[in-house]
């Protein structure tokens, strides 16, 4: 009997070690970020030319574009291009301060202006478009992402609960989970001198255009100014981590469309905007063509709109977002 016992009390110590020494391999939310951001920051490499085929509004077969994605960059300066049947798109960025043309806004509804550090789970949240709140992050836990052992853990703020998960074994982002439809996924990572990428990405979008991209390839570069010149005709927005957004002033409701209102046809709008320094809208682009003429209704009514400006600090800066005109009977 006391053998018996002697035996039991051995065994459960070993599994009480067991459950110990399993709990201390668990990685820290943070070691997972940062043992990310180190396999997949691409400037450590050096400038290098990123290349890749892209699908714009994916899975949309009435709206569905391929096209070309071209992003030059050398540390904090950047030139991304994109190529969609005739649209072709430009933006620069200098540091601090980025340039747009006005009316193009492909680059910024797809997000496929910051597409080369969209992995990086701690890259700058410059690019991200996003006002900068406080977040936590809760416990790790095991998850099977795509036949792969993975870590995952949720980044939660006062308005977001986001899921990042990672490759257990490589290190990098495998997805995240910004609470859309689907999440954001990064796929088949190859090297880049000491870091990695992946050769196929699909971005959810949430209200914005999803996209899927393919055949990418990252290849050293020698780039000089002329590459990162400013686009004629651009307008400069503020990069900023201190960043009150514009706030509606005066929004009059927009008049119905004669057809939609004989056939009484309700819609929400989806409309890219750019708030100037001055509170003005300019530049109001509808995302999605329509057969009742909403999108051209609301384009030209939000030109009447006014906001208080965004403001970097105390300077008001020109700010680009997306906004929903409702029309409802």
């Amino acid at each position: 009997m006391k053998a018996s016992i002697t035996s039991l009390l051995f065994l459960c110590g070993t599994m009480l070690f067991t459950v110990v020494g399993a709990a201390e391999d668990i990685p820290t939310p943070q070691q997972l970020i940062d043992a990310a951001h180190k396999a997949s920051d691409l400037s450590q490499a050096g400038p290098y030319i990123l290349k890749a085929d892209v699908v714009v509004h994916s899975g949309d077969k009435q709206n569905e574009k391929m096209g070309r994605l071209t992003i030059s960059r050398d540390h904090d300066r950047a030139r991304v291009d994109l190529e969609v049947g005739d649209l072709h798109e430009t933006r620069v960025f200098l540091g601090d301060k980025e340039y747009a043309v006005l009316g193009q806004s492909a680059l910024f509804a797809s997000t496929l202006f910051r597409f080369d550090q969209s992995w990086d789970p701690a890259r700058p949240e410059k690019f991200s478009h996003r006002t900068l709140m406080k977040y936590k992050l809760n416990h790790v836990r095991r998850e099977r992402i795509h036949d792969v052992d993975a870590w995952c853990v949720d980044k939660i703020s006062e308005r977001n609960k986001d899921r990042m998960c990672f490759d257990a074994a490589r290190s990098v982002l495998l997805l995240e989970d910004l609470g859309g439809k689907k999440p954001d996924e990064f796929l088949d990572f190859v090297p880049f001198g000491q870091q990695v990428y992946p050769q196929r990405v699909q971005i959810a979008g949430g209200s914005m255009a999803p996209v899927e991209a393919s055949h990418i390839a990252v290849t050293p570069a020698i780039l000089n100014d002329e590459v990162f010149a400013i686009p004629e005709k651009s307008l400069e927005l503020e990069v900023c981590t201190d960043i009150k957004q514009p706030k509606a002033m005066y929004t009059p409701e927009p008049e119905f469309p004669e057809k939609a209102r004989r056939e009484r046809k309700t819609a929400v709008v989806l409309l890219y905007i750019v708030v100037t320094k001055e509170g003005k809208v300019v530049a109001p682009q509808p995302m999605y063509p329509d057969a009742y003429g909403f999108g051209d209704s609301a384009r030209e009514e939000v030109k009447k709109w006014r906001f208080k400006p965004a403001t970097c600090g105390d300077r008001p800066v020109n700010w680009e977002m997306m906004i929903e005109v409702v029309y409802s009977l």
